[in-house]
């Protein structure tokens, strides 16, 4: 399956270096489902999901929001990754999975780190005994920006597949801002 994440693009920079599309910085903080445990990827089903995942908390915008001065010359890309398709995937879009899991909507979207920690770990804990490993390589949920978009967090790294140079004429650019009614 194909997915997308927008991240600080360097072309000079190695794997294991800030830039690189798979490179694993730690220690990562404010996502969902971070934990210092695992890395996590997160990622959109949608390439628009990535792109509003990743400013859709700006109220307008610019060209400027491309830029990631942290890693001097990186700019904001779109990157294509692969995960195979017979990861298993904790699908919290799933009002019976959420009944299993003892979990309520609001546990899900809400940006309590301490929350979603909590869940996003006990999910990652759970092993299948009939495989013997762990029951789930990923779990995915709707969006806070647009509950029509699904995000996904896998403990799985993902392939590269390529790279998509963001500017404000980026076809998932502009689905993105005209979902989230920003003006570009």
């Amino acid at each position: 399956m194909l997915v997308y994440r927008v991240f600080p693009y360097l072309d000079t920079a190695s794997r294991g270096e800030p830039g690189h599309p798979l490179y694993e910085h730690r220690p990562q903080r404010g996502g969902r489902a971070d934990h210092p445990d695992y890395y996590v990827w997160y990622m959109g089903r949608q390439a628009e999901a990535a792109c509003g995942e990743a400013f859709g908390n700006l109220s307008r915008w610019t060209d400027s929001m491309f830029e990631f001065p942290a890693v001097p010359g990186a700019r904001k890309t779109l990157g294509v990754y692969e995960l195979p398709d017979d990861l298993r995937i904790c699908d919290l879009d799933d009002p019976h999975r959420l009944v299993e899991l003892g979990l309520r909507p609001t546990q899900i979207v809400t940006r309590n780190l301490a929350v979603t920690s909590e869940w996003a770990h006990r999910i990652w804990s759970q092993r299948s005994p009939a495989i013997g490993v762990r029951k789930w390589q990923a779990v995915q949920w709707w969006s806070f920006q647009r509950p029509n978009w699904t995000v996904i967090a896998s403990w799985e790294r993902p392939k590269l597949v390529e790279l998509e140079h963001l500017n404000l004429n980026h076809p998932a650019i502009v689905a993105s801002a005209k979902s989230l009614n920003r003006p570009l």
